[in-house]
């Protein structure tokens, strides 16, 4: 209909050129011919090269301005409210402002991320009322892909960026923000329509933003809801690439290039050359530990004590270790090596302390006995915080996640009976007989 009208409007225009004879020709701009380039099923004015573009009718310069809210984003990234047969919808509009649409797809049980770490060019949030005012959510992702072009340690941002449809290439699509994601949250009940009108996934549960509040911690959204809220990276969440389809942004980027020497992060893999390394496991080189402690560069080995033991054959007080009958100070207790080695000192074939004994003749390809110790209950503790990521982490290398069907001796002591352990399913700390049976994990300081 606006082909014709268009034309019409040309047609007695000429005509009334005619007539006067002084009447200036109006510019192809002002009658709506925006487009300078020739598109298909668009219309030609009259007296120039400018085209009018239907958004609807297949140009190869959409004109944006009609698009709306719940539009069908196609392949050709135009627009329109109504199926077109000859198209393939890739998406749907969910913001005009800034020409943005979301995929037709999703993915489910996705990290934000396997490590903790805060992500240089991503601008943390302190809260969640802040965080909505993130719209920066292609700059977050390439921020993200720069941290680790290997994706591993950011599954999220891996499957949104190697995403891709008809018409759209990987590194275009990306992981909104939190601002972004709080549009398409207001937006569901629409959008939804669109998707099940397209064959696309409808949105429920919780998403991930591409926003960040610290190295821990990322935001997300529950679709409906409209404030944000933040969760654990390693927490499996949902993900939905959204693009730009007005300008449609392109990352340069190629995976499975990692194998660059970093700084050892929580959830990183420690190899036998005591060193962690970008883009997943690395081929040639021998897993000995997950990173539980960057700042103290401290690692937990790969497997638990094959069995349960006691923490010591029998009642001593053992000198070099100070006992610590505060639960809280006993949290404060770092100094794992330290103690194993006074048991060492105090008891030297370990016959007496089978806990001590079997993490300090613990060994693997890069280390010897005694390199590994019995830790501390405040590193036991951070261990458990962790386990996540370090769960994770144990994955990638083919490994079993922490048992949490037992207790874990640290080498904490409360006096010449007891000693500090760890319930694995709860986190429960407590004081309990050196005769009682319980798991150990060796640590290594690297």
């Amino acid at each position: 209909m606006r082909k014709i009208l268009l034309m019409s409007s040309a047609l007695a225009l000429l005509s009334g050129t005619a007539e006067a004879g002084c009447i200036q020709t109006p510019s192809c701009s002002s009658l709506g011919y925006s487009s300078t380039t020739a598109c298909e099923g668009g219309l030609k004015c009259p007296w120039g090269n400018a085209w009018f573009c239907n958004v609807g009718g297949g140009s190869s310069t959409p004109d944006y301005s009609n698009c709306k809210i719940g539009d069908i984003l196609y392949s050709d990234m135009s627009c329109n409210a109504n199926m077109i047969v000859s198209k393939t919808p890739i998406g749907v509009v969910f913001d005009t402002t800034n020409g943005l649409a979301i995929a037709k797809d999703e993915f489910a049980n996705m990290p934000w991320g396997a490590v903790a770490e805060d992500v240089s060019g991503v601008q943390n949030s302190s809260s969640v009322s802040t965080s909505t005012a993130d719209w920066q959510g292609f700059k977050n992702t390439k921020a993200m892909y720069e941290a680790d072009k290997s994706g591993v340690n950011y599954p999220a941002i891996k499957k949104v960026l190697t995403y891709s449809t008809t018409g759209t290439e990987q590194g275009q699509w990306y992981l909104p923000a939190a601002g972004e994601l709080q549009a398409i949250s207001a937006n569901k009940d629409t959008l939804n329509t669109t998707l099940a009108q397209i064959g696309g996934t409808q949105m429920s549960g919780k998403y991930w933003s591409s926003s960040e509040q610290n190295s821990g911690n990322g935001f997300l959204f529950t679709i409906g809801n409209s404030a944000s809220s933040t969760g654990r990276k390693i927490s499996k969440n949902k993900a939905k690439p959204i693009i730009n389809f007005a300008s449609k942004n392109k990352t340069d980027f190629a995976y499975n290039n990692g194998g660059t020497e970093v700084t050892c992060r929580l959830g990183d893999i420690l190899y036998s050359d005591k060193k962690c390394y970008s883009g997943g496991v690395q081929s040639g080189k021998t897993p000995i530990g997950i990173v539980f402690d960057a700042d103290r560069r401290t690692a937990i080995a790969l497997e638990n004590s094959p069995s349960t033991m006691y923490w010591g054959g029998y009642e001593s007080d053992i000198p070099g270790i100070t006992n610590i009958t505060d639960l809280s100070k006993a949290k404060q207790d770092f100094n794992g090596k330290a103690n194993t080695a006074a048991i060492k000192a105090y008891d030297s074939s370990l016959s007496n302390n089978p806990a001590a004994k079997y993490v300090y003749n613990y060994t693997t390809t890069g280390t010897n006995a005694g390199d590994w110790y019995l830790l501390a209950l405040g590193e036991l503790y951070t261990v458990y915080n962790n386990k996540d990521f370090l769960n994770y982490a144990l994955s990638l290398v083919g490994k079993k996640a922490i048992p949490t069907n037992g207790n874990y001796w640290s080498s904490s002591e409360y006096s010449n009976y007891d000693a500090w352990y760890l319930r694995f399913s709860d986190g429960l700390v407590d004081r309990f007989s050196k005769y009682y049976n319980g798991y150990v994990r060796p640590v290594l300081a690297f």
